[in-house]
């Protein structure tokens, strides 16, 4: 009884973990700290009320970028509904519970409340999905009717919460993993539909106070139920989106997304498991060809989320005036190219595996050109035919697409000994600029020239 009555609380543990840093920190770090995290909230906060003061002037409503001036709410469902699914995915991506080994370390081997230790935690991330959300439905406001504008605001903020609840209710053992997997196909199926349905002049709705109002009812529920229930997210739940934190805390202190985007390929390899082996062709292009082909057939998402995409930006263009068409195509291409080029991306970026297939660099990367060229020829087809611009430049889009998306996914590998500048507000690292703008340069040109031409 004695033992059990001398039990720390969540609360008196923070405290001492708290005093125990300000009594260890050096005290020449806490004015930089306090210089930092006002600058923060001073540079945030401006970034915020400039954003939300800024007119919402209708981009995808006006001239010149659309030949009709009617204005409709489904591109605002349309933005809504894609932040709903990137949020709701990145989120399981990421745990979106989880913790470091010190922190594991109170949790697992002390008798302290769990539930309240994980409490302020999970708070502070729907907040952050609030925020995130209501981020997302003020982008929306900008291609919306009037009417909608702040409808769409509340409305995002809700779902942004949501988007965040409804994977912790799964890391909470409360719903199925599968749940969340089905309400990202919804969203990803809601946006061409809801495109098409306003391209055929069926009027969409904003949404209404009721909705509005529905929704965070909605939403509040898994939000108490895991404030209720956290204490039951156990060690294997928060150790799920580990690697995936620090390996987006690595790529943004060196500046390389491909950290991350490794560790989400690799989680997303390990999910697939095995498959049964298939005989290759005998010839060398045919193999290679055919290897890369069933790279996308195994893993089917990203491939069947960019075709998805690609209605929606077919129906997009269709409304667009010819410079906007052109360069909403070229993007398109230049997209769907990069995402089914990633074996072109291996083997530019590991020299030593490239050395295993036994032939020319020049051969290795026609070959693995070949699905994204296709790809990128399908989509130049769709939105060609769909959109008003000029044969030159579809043409020029189909091209300028390739050859970024070539270009980028060819990049060698990120060096950091290059050239940093010194400046008076700090250091500008221009060899790590250089590297990352081979790609995204030619794009930019390109697409200057085919509005231009369109």
């Amino acid at each position: 009884m004695a033992l059990t009555g001398t039990v720390r609380s969540a609360r008196d543990l923070r405290a001492l973990r708290h005093a125990f840093e300000r009594r260890h920190a050096p005290l020449a770090d806490r004015p930089a700290h306090a210089v930092l995290l006002v600058l923060g909230v001073y540079v945030g906060g401006g970034l915020a009320w400039w954003l939300f003061s800024l007119p919402s002037t209708t981009f995808a409503c006006g001239d010149p970028i659309v030949r009709d001036s009617g204005c409709t709410s489904a591109w605002g469902w349309a933005v809504v509904a894609v932040a709903v699914a990137a949020g709701t995915a990145s989120a399981r991506a990421a745990g979106p519970v989880t913790y470091s080994a010190e922190t594991e370390f109170w949790l697992l081997s002390t008798p302290v409340d769990r539930g309240a230790a994980l409490r302020p935690r999970i708070a502070a991330f729907l907040i952050c999905g609030a925020i995130a959300g209501a981020l997302a439905g003020r982008f929306a406001t900008f291609v919306t009717a009037p009417e909608g504008r702040i409808a769409f605001t509340c409305l995002a903020a809700a779902l942004g919460v949501g988007a965040v609840a409804l994977p912790m209710v799964v890391q909470c053992r409360v719903l199925a993993p599968a749940v969340v997997r089905v309400v990202i196909g919804l969203c990803l199926v809601a946006v061409p539909g809801v495109v098409t349905v306003a391209a055929i002049g069926v009027a969409v709705p904003p949404p209404g106070p009721l909705f509005v109002v529905g929704a965070w009812i909605v939403v509040a529920a898994p939000a108490v139920s895991v404030l209720r229930r956290c204490g039951r997210i156990a060690a294997p739940e928060w150790r799920v989106g580990s690697d995936t934190a620090v390996g987006a805390s690595a790529a943004l202190t060196a500046l390389d997304p491909s950290l991350l985007t490794g560790v989400v390929e690799r989680k997303a390899w390990l999910r697939i498991g095995s498959r049964h082996s298939r005989p290759l062709p005998r010839h060398r292009t045919a193999a290679l060809v055919r290897s890369d082909l069933l790279r996308h057939v195994r893993r089917p998402a990203p491939a069947l989320v960019a075709c998805v995409a690609l209605l929606g930006v077919a129906v997009a263009v269709s409304v667009a005036s010819p410079p906007a068409a052109a360069v909403v195509q070229l993007v398109t291409v230049f997209t769907m190219a990069t995402i089914l080029a990633a074996g072109l991306r291996d083997v530019s970026r590991d020299p030593a595996f490239a050395v295993l297939f036994g032939t020319s660099n020049t051969h290795l990367r026609l070959a693995l050109s070949v699905v994204p060229g296709s790809a990128a020829l399908v989509a130049a087809a769709v939105t060609g035919f769909a959109g008003s611009a000029s044969m030159a430049s579809v043409v020029l889009g189909l091209l300028g697409g390739c050859a970024a998306a070539y270009r980028m996914r060819t990049r060698p590998p990120i060096g950091y000994d290059g050239l940093i500048l010194e400046t008076a507000v700090g250091q500008i690292p221009v060899d790590l600029l250089r590297q990352w703008a081979r790609g995204p340069d030619l794009l930019v040109v390109c697409a200057w020239l085919a509005a231009v031409l369109a």
